[in-house]
């Protein structure tokens, strides 16, 4: 690992700074339960997902913490439906939109360490790039998705393109051809491609490689060993498949992405356990200052209505959707309690299968001790 330098000790910066990291969302649970829930959490939480199993509605893992300690981890479904390969709880998994938190926590880290500037622009770390903004969109702005850089529903031909092999260089071209949505600064719009320039900048300011700076930064003092980088042509041992749920076909597979197309935006593979280790290095500062983690759980907090109880909490919620692919993430700060749900059964038309925020809200209720809902069986086509 290079070494480190000084972290800065302005206070007024650094408060500013972090409050531009606050990116947490806010949650309001539906209360349409039907069940109660019994003395025993975890047999609550294993009937739940057997039903949901059962009723064809989820394939994946699922893992509920309380207290730094895992009250219940388990694996539904199918990793490979041709082969009939079970899921087990170490089945990797794309995380989508989830991996933005470990190139936020990245770029935090440095910002502490005095190596990258959250008000620099793009052009100081990369001094190529000719695109409009380079030399006003900021660190930060790229971190908030307020730099006005394109979004992927105005990329034309974006099925196709996200197929294609790309280089970085290649890719970073192919942004700069685009205007921006907005002026830097002025208001919000969700960009995976600034996410991606935020990749290439921690490389050029760190001197590593993304890989380098996840596994020495995160996955190791974390004691995370199933997180890594999806790349296409690696065979890449407990690698889960993506499927789609089509209403007419029932589950098919997922288009094909090629990885390099989300490099610093939704690139990563990892596993429930994996994201309970980063919840809980996040809770105790193992991954920079407790000052700056902190801000990053607190800033703004939002509330997180559980059940028909109207019973409410501080939530850090994460989630993430790419082809055959579902995420969710549910950190409740106070009471140290964490869900994690990872599924490879997408359903597009989103009419079918419960997403996987759904089904977290399900073992949250229960893990509360308020009420939650049983899950139908699948809605079939007409």
């Amino acid at each position: 690992m290079t070494e480190r330098r000084n972290r800065r000790t302005d206070t007024t910066e650094r408060r500013s700074a972090m409050r531009l990291a606050g990116l947490v969302i806010v949650v309001i649970l539906a209360s349409c339960a039907t069940a109660e829930p019994p003395g025993d959490r975890v047999e609550a939480i294993e009937q739940v997902m057997n039903r949901y199993e059962e009723n064809g509605l989820f394939s994946g893992t699922v893992l509920v913490a309380e207290g730094g300690e895992v009250l219940f981890e388990g694996a539904f479904g199918y990793a490979d439906r041709e082969w009939m390969v079970p899921n087990t709880v170490d089945t990797r998994f794309r995380i989508a939109s989830l991996s933005k938190r470990f190139t936020m926590v990245l770029a935090l880290q440095l910002y502490d360490e005095g190596v990258l500037k959250l008000d620099g622009t793009i052009r100081e770390y990369l001094p190529d790039y000719a695109g409009p903004g380079g030399d006003r969109i900021t660190v930060g702005q790229l971190l908030t998705h307020s730099s006005g850089i394109v979004s992927e529903n105005a990329v034309r031909d974006l099925d196709d393109i996200e197929r294609h092999t790309w280089t970085k260089e290649k890719l970073r071209r192919h942004i700069e051809g685009y205007d921006l949505q907005f002026e830097p600064g002025q208001r919000s719009g969700y960009s995976n491609f600034g996410y991606f320039l935020l990749g290439l900048i921690l490389e050029e300011a760190s001197g590593q490689s993304y890989a380098e700076l996840l596994e020495e930064r995160i996955c190791e003092p974390a004691g995370m060993t199933g997180t890594i980088l999806d790349l296409n042509r690696p065979i890449i041992e407990r690698r889960a498949s993506g499927y789609h749920y089509d209403p007419e076909l029932g589950v098919i597979n997922a288009p094909y992405l090629d990885m390099s197309f989300v490099f610093g935006a939704g690139h990563l593979l990892s596993t429930v356990r994996d994201l309970f280790l980063w919840d809980k290095a996040l809770r105790e500062g193992l991954l920079a200052s407790p000052e700056l983690m902190e801000s990053v759980f607190s800033f703004d907090a939002q509330r997180e209505r559980l059940g028909s109880s109207r019973h409410e909490e501080d939530v850090f919620r994460g989630g993430g959707s790419i082809n055959g692919f579902l995420c969710s993430t549910h950190s409740y700060t106070q009471d140290d309690r964490f869900v994690a749900v990872l599924s490879n059964v997408k359903d597009l038309s989103e009419d079918h299968l419960p997403s996987t925020f759904t089904v977290a809200r399900n073992l949250a209720a229960i893990l509360y001790g308020v009420s939650y809902e049983l899950p139908d069986p699948l809605k079939k086509a007409e």
